[in-house]
């Protein structure tokens, strides 16, 4: 059988015009797709690199404020007790009030306090003493340089008789305590 020219390029334009159908839907689109999802996971992890050089540029600023925190938390170490240290501190408290003859009807220390995200606590003491007015001056100065951080709260100075210079006194004492690594 003998086609003429006609059938033959209308067969052919046919035969072209599937086969591009098939390689468009078949292979173009699918790739075109994943070409798609690589460039965009191609631009993710650009970002992500970028990010990297961002913070290795920083870097070193970062491990030098770390070291700068790490030697300030050192410090604070120092100042705060341990919860463990807590009955060497109140023996050195007890060794100072002795030293400026502080005498106490009352020397509570209390429940520690730690108030929510804080690596401290707070250990209220509640005193009552009789000593000399000079005295509890230079006991409360001692206790400004104390090793140990304390504030007095709620002083409250009483004079005991006449022209004695004695004085009767309660007070809060307040010691922090570190409770971060126990």
């Amino acid at each position: 059988m003998k086609l003429s020219k006609n059938v033959k390029i209308i067969i052919s334009l046919v035969l072209f015009i599937v086969f591009a159908y098939f390689n468009y839907s078949f292979i173009y689109q699918p790739r075109k797709i994943m070409i798609e999802q690589l460039n965009q996971q191609i631009g993710l992890l650009q970002s992500k690199i970028e990010e990297g050089r961002r913070v290795a540029a920083r870097l070193e600023a970062l491990k030098k404020e770390y070291r700068e925190l790490t030697e300030r938390l050192e410090f604070v170490e120092v100042l705060l007790p341990k919860e463990k240290e807590i009955p060497e501190f109140l023996v050195l408290l007890q060794e100072t009030m002795d030293e400026f003859h502080i005498d106490f009807s009352n020397f509570t220390p209390q429940n520690l306090v730690q108030e929510r995200d804080t690596i401290y606590a707070t250990l209220p003491i509640s005193m009552t003493f009789t000593a000399n007015y000079f005295d509890t001056i230079q006991f409360l100065d001692r206790l400004e340089n104390f090793p140990r951080i304390v504030a007095v709260k709620d002083l409250n100075l009483n004079p005991v008789g006449e022209n004695s210079g004695d004085v009767s006194g309660t007070m809060n004492l307040f010691t922090y305590v570190l409770m971060k690594g126990n």
